[in-house]
């Protein structure tokens, strides 16, 4: 029992119990009788020593109330440690927002806001403290240990939340042109009431001296060593500017002839060493960068390639580093649906062939691949469906193998020019083009030079709009900060500030889909879930065309506005998966055919791209809210990284918890169905991850493995994220399930668990 208390200047008193029953009441006070601060307050004086500080008693409340595993006990801690915080921050005096901004800058994490004092005193009107006290634990902890301000050399920290929520708000309406302080407190409002969701570039570097604000970055090499150095050099300097790497290296395979015969090629795997070797180079947060690449069925290494990672493949002929993802077209499913061969060729030997896999027209390809078949019936010939079986098995034994239906990229788009692959985490569909050296990436871009693909990210978090006109508001204000981010970013390469600017590609996705679906209780795996899921996809997409249909008015269309089908009337509506009409019973409800034809009196809108399905891992946990578009995988799961460990508890879990679907139980063909329903209404694509149950004597066979892969292909999914098997009691593929001690059936392999990717998007 506690006798004595060390208060914070060093001084001892004994101890008050009405003082710790005053804080128990105070934030247990309106979460109802789900929570009891008595057993906390007891918990904690009867188990610390007799004399303990303040901040010991206080975080043994703390993790008292976390170890329930409930919102309501998440929002108790977090009531508590929001209060620990601002003590520990500020004392006993929280400063204004002028007054930490002078500080911050003060020490060089900042710089000076163009605000004058006048200013800095209204704007202080619209911060609101209080906000924090409303945040459970975990998101408190990810905004102060991942996005706050902070020397982390010295270990010193200045921002409780709602002054990042500021900062980031400020920097964001400094050159708004009109009614600057209105855009901050609407960006402010956007961001503390959860509506919308910053990335973690702009979490980290608004207001301050670093300008990075990229999340995705994509790239293509072509079949010469200066262009496949530039594909390396991309690599290390996107990596180092915090961006996750998708990477299509377009190179002549093992033992094609180099100079005539005289050199016989080395094939691929030394190109993604480099490669891997390039990205690893620079840190981000303290690890390494991470690159997906992709290659496609027809690789006369695929394989190899499909191979790279797995720990049974000899080391000498191991790439461990980089994630693959497996693409395919039509004539391939077609193969695997039918169980025929199909005849892989080389871009040394078919340039004109392999080109045509990203045509927009998917028939010019079908009609090369007959020919190049007729001319050369002994050219090597695999089975389709040993193909698509190897791709999946791949992502069951190393966790790290995706899918990608290049045909479906490069058919549903808005884009003119062909599209090679998505990024690293498989949501982003744009064209890139390889560069002839390095020197390239120097100089200002002109039509001969290459081009990097990047897209700056945001999610609405649905679960938290309450009617149309604020989903336009925020829609609105999502594409205001992708569009200042674009513009005031850094780019390390002059050739990529100008593609980045004169395509303006955005990405704005859907958060906290899964909380919204319990609240009305609906399932992913019924047709009333698909038509729910129809029906916010247009609502989504629609706002978001509405939006940048505006901001062209404010500020011009997207330069390469010409090199899109968007001034000539294209809306996904032209052209969808038809397949996904039998999925649901409801159609579009908006004036489609009006809105198209405005954009075409105004010569297209302001981004050239608008939606993409993220993960959202890290930022969704500041927010409270659940992952993406994905269900969860329980109510509560611990989640770690290499400096971080918090425990995630879904929204009003204790009274949805009936009511939320566990990604483990829904099949992944159901899940595919609902993924393509979204994919109709979404111009770039879905990091579209599924999950199986695979406990006891259940087993995933051929069989199931072909009709998940046709699925995928029949309904239009473009890209398939990870394939997340859960086995044993409680362990998976993922590090996020809290039996951490259950002896799984399977064994898995060590290259699977904890390893980096991204700090852009995950956790």
């Amino acid at each position: 029992m506690i006798k004595n208390i060390v208060k914070r200047n060093g001084s001892v008193e004994a101890f008050d119990p009405n003082k710790v029953n005053g804080w128990g009441e105070w934030a247990a006070k309106t979460l109802g009788a789900s929570v009891d601060w008595a057993s906390a307050v007891l918990h904690a004086s009867t188990t610390l020593p007799d004399t303990c500080t303040s901040e010991e008693l206080q975080n043994s409340l703390i993790g008292y109330c976390i170890s329930r595993d409930t919102w309501e006990y998440q929002r108790m801690a977090g009531r508590l440690y929001s209060a620990l915080l601002s003590k520990t921050l500020y004392g006993d005096k929280k400063p204004t927002i002028k007054e930490l901004h002078s500080r911050l800058v003060s020490v060089g994490l900042m710089r000076t806001l163009d605000y004058s004092d006048s200013d800095y005193a209204m704007i202080e009107k619209f911060i609101v403290h209080g906000r924090d006290l409303k945040m459970a634990h975990y998101q408190i902890h990810q905004v102060r240990k991942k996005y706050a301000i902070q020397n982390r050399a010295l270990k010193l920290e200045y921002e409780s939340p709602q002054f990042v929520y500021m900062r980031m708000a400020m920097a964001l309406a400094e050159e708004e042109p009109e009614n600057r302080l209105q855009f901050v407190k609407d960006f402010y409002d956007e961001f503390s009431l959860y509506r919308l969701n910053p990335p973690t570039p702009n979490f980290t570097n608004l207001g301050t001296n670093l300008n990075g604000y990229a999340s995705c970055c994509l790239y293509t090499t072509d079949d010469s060593w200066p262009s496949l150095a530039a594909g390396d050099h991309i690599a290390y300097a996107m990596t180092a500017m915090s961006a996750g790497i998708g990477s299509h290296i377009k190179t002549r395979s093992l033992g094609d002839p180099i100079r005539g015969g005289s050199i016989l090629h080395q094939g691929k795997i030394p190109y993604y060493r480099a490669a891997d070797a390039a990205k690893a180079a620079n840190l981000q947060n303290g690890r390494g960068g991470a690159m997906t690449t992709f290659y496609t069925a027809f690789d006369p290494e695929v394989k190899v390639i499909q191979a790279l990672r797995n720990p049974m493949t000899p080391a000498s002929k191991q790439v461990k580093g980089i994630d693959y993802n497996f693409g395919f077209n039509s004539v391939i499913a077609e193969a695997v649906r039918d169980g025929e061969d199909i005849s892989l060729f080389s871009v040394y030997w078919e340039p004109e062939l392999y080109a045509a896999q990203y045509a927009k027209n998917p028939e010019d390809f079908r009609q090369l691949y007959a020919d190049y078949r007729a001319r050369k019936p002994d050219a090597a010939k695999v089975s389709a469906r040993e193909l698509a079986v190897g791709a999946v098995t791949q992502s069951f034994e190393t966790g790290r193998h995706y899918l990608h239906n290049f045909e479906e990229m490069n058919r549903h788009t808005p884009f003119k020019e062909p599209i090679h692959s998505s990024n690293l985490c498989a949501e982003i569909a744009e064209p890139t083009k390889a560069y002839a050296s390095v020197a390239q990436l120097y100089e200002r871009w002109n039509e001969s030079h290459g081009e990097i693909a990047l897209c700056s990210l945001a999610g609405i978090i649905v679960s938290n709009i309450a009617n149309d006109e604020q989903y336009a508001k925020t829609a609105y204000l999502a594409l205001k900060m992708i569009t200042y981010c674009i513009h005031k970013s850094h780019y390390v390469f002059p050739s990529l500030e100008d593609t980045a600017k004169a395509r303006m590609n955005a990405g704005v996705g859907i958060l906290g889909l899964a909380h919204l679906m319990a609240k009305k209780n609906l399932k992913y795996d019924t047709v009333e879930g698909r038509n729910f899921a129809h029906e916010l996809g247009e609502t989504h997409y629609w706002h978001l065309v509405k939006a940048s249909l505006r901001i062209s008015k404010e500020i011009g269309t997207a330069p390469w506005m010409h090199k899109t089908y968007w001034p000539e009337g294209w809306n996904p509506l032209k052209t969808y998966n038809r397949n996904v009409d039998e999925l649901v019973t409801v159609g579009p409800k908006r004036d489609w055919a009006g809105l198209t034809a405005e954009i075409v009196a105004n010569g297209g809108i302001a981004h050239s791209v608008l939606c993409a399905h993220m993960p959202g891992e890290s930022s969704t946990i500041a927010a409270g809210t659940t992952n993406g578009v994905y269900p969860i995988r329980d109510t509560s799961l611990n989640k770690t990284n290499d400096t971080n460990s918090l425990t995630w508890v879904a929204p009003d879990s204790t009274t949805l918890k009936d009511r939320y679907q566990r990604a483990w139980d829904i099949h992944p063909d159901d899940m595919l169905k609902f993924y393509a329903v979204l994919q109709k209404w979404c111009d770039q694509s879905i990091s579209a991850d599924l999950w199986r149950r695979l406990q006891g004597a259940a087993t995933v066979g051929t069989k199931e493995i072909i009709r998940t892969f046709l699925t995928m292909w029949k309904y239009g999914v473009k890209t398939r994220y990870y394939f997340n098997l859960l086995t044993g009691k409680g362990i998976s593929l993922n590090s996020e399930e809290p039996d951490s001690t259950a002896k799984p059936v399977v064994e898995l392999p060590e290259s699977s668990q904890d390893e980096p990717i991204c700090t852009s998007c995950s956790l």
